[in-house]
């Protein structure tokens, strides 16, 4: 089939799209879509790209593509159901996500978890915090080509992920922070297999803060 009777996709210029801003530099740049699903954005992330070669000389992200709607369906929850939503916003922080959302629940209402759960929330976020950032370190050093990181920093993930289950029984998504505590107490062992919790308990043990 002659291309010449091939009918145009769309009449609109790609450098005039809506959302796409461009000035386009000259007749030799081509203009190319990177994502929004793409393997190396780790993530729904689309990159309009203005490309002179192998060079590029523009990028124009949108980040639109992440949104989920968690904001309107919590609307339509109570204060205690919403809390497993906030886990979804992002998978490898869920415990911090829980925080968020109740600190401001609790704020609202007024109300102060006992010292004992304050404490323990801040060793569950200190754990997944440093989970948080072995995602971020061994996913980054994999693109740049250096496996063996990758390796190592998912093994002591692992092993982070393994003190949150024994209390939660969830490894990602535990919603375990919920506004007034938590939805349980460390299990027997718990204190004793973590060298922060360990640590903390000690150090509060001689003010009587942690009952």
């Amino acid at each position: 089939m002659s291309t010449d009777t091939l009918a145009p996709v769309s009449s609109t210029p790609i450098s005039s799209a809506p959302g796409v801003q461009l000035e386009v530099l000259n007749d030799s740049t081509m203009i190319v879509n990177m994502g929004p699903h793409h393997p190396s954005t780790h993530g729904v992330l689309r990159i309009v790209l203005e490309m002179d070669g192998e060079t590029i000389v523009h990028a124009t992200p949108h980040i639109g593509y992440v949104h989920t709607g968690i904001e309107k369906t919590i609307e339509y929850n109570c204060y205690l159901k919403a809390v497993p939503l906030t886990d979804r916003m992002d998978y490898v922080s869920g415990l911090i996500n829980n925080a968020a959302y109740t600190l401001s629940v609790e704020k609202l209402l007024g109300v102060e978890p006992p010292p004992r759960g304050q404490a323990l929330r801040v060793i569950l976020m200190e754990l997944q915090r440093i989970a948080s950032h072995l995602v971020w370190l061994g996913t980054h050093m994999l693109d740049l080509g250096a496996m063996s990181v990758f390796f190592y920093s998912f093994q002591q993930r692992e092993y982070i992920l393994d003190l949150v289950e024994m209390m939660t029984g969830s490894r990602l998504m535990p919603s375990w922070i919920v506004p007034g505590g938590l939805r349980g107490d460390a299990p027997e062992g718990w204190i004793a297999s973590n060298p922060a919790a360990y640590r903390c308990r000690k150090g509060r043990a001689e003010t009587g803060a942690w009952r």
